[in-house]
């Protein structure tokens, strides 16, 4: 696919003319996660980009005036503007971030699940001792679905040079 250049390549290749109750719809829901990623910047721990990035996208599709907003805002304009541009793909180095930390993360979140729901006051080179209340689904859920992703994002999700 070649490169589109111009933010109007770009709108009129990927926005989605919606219907006006969907682009309030989806307005209204874009506009809570930006309230929700606003209080991320003060309270620590509390997402701010996790929420931001379902904004940009849910503001993009509620109509075209919001999608060129999206491609040419200062802050995240030009990353988004690539990924359309070239056709909704990544590069191969944020590719390989990105299955590097869902790796990390899933790894520590069943880990740290399965010490405290499975083995409980157990001793950890004796699992008969474990007392935990979780036989291992949870931890079990959590590498399954890191799997998932990670298999998605290696192989599903188109990649650039």
């Amino acid at each position: 696919m070649e490169r589109l250049e111009t933010v109007d390549e770009i709108v009129e290749r990927y926005c989605v003319a919606s219907s006006p109750g969907k682009s309030k719809l989806y307005v209204g829901l874009g506009s809570l996660f930006l309230v929700f990623a606003v209080i991320g910047i003060w309270i620590p721990g509390w997402p701010t980009i996790s929420w931001a990035v379902p904004a940009a996208f849910l503001f993009s599709l509620s109509s075209e005036r919001m999608f060129r907003l999206t491609l040419t805002n200062r802050y995240f304009g030009a990353a988004m503007f690539d990924y359309y541009a070239t056709g909704k793909t990544i590069p191969r180095h944020a590719k390989y971030a990105t299955v590097g930390l869902i790796t990390l993360m899933a790894s520590l979140s069943a880990y740290f699940v399965w010490h405290v729901s499975s083995r409980g006051d157990g001793v950890l080179s004796d699992p008969a001792s474990w007392n935990g209340a979780d036989p291992g689904f949870g931890s079990g859920a959590i590498i399954l679905v890191g799997l998932i992703g990670m298999w998605y994002v290696g192989f599903k999700v188109p990649t650039r040079e």
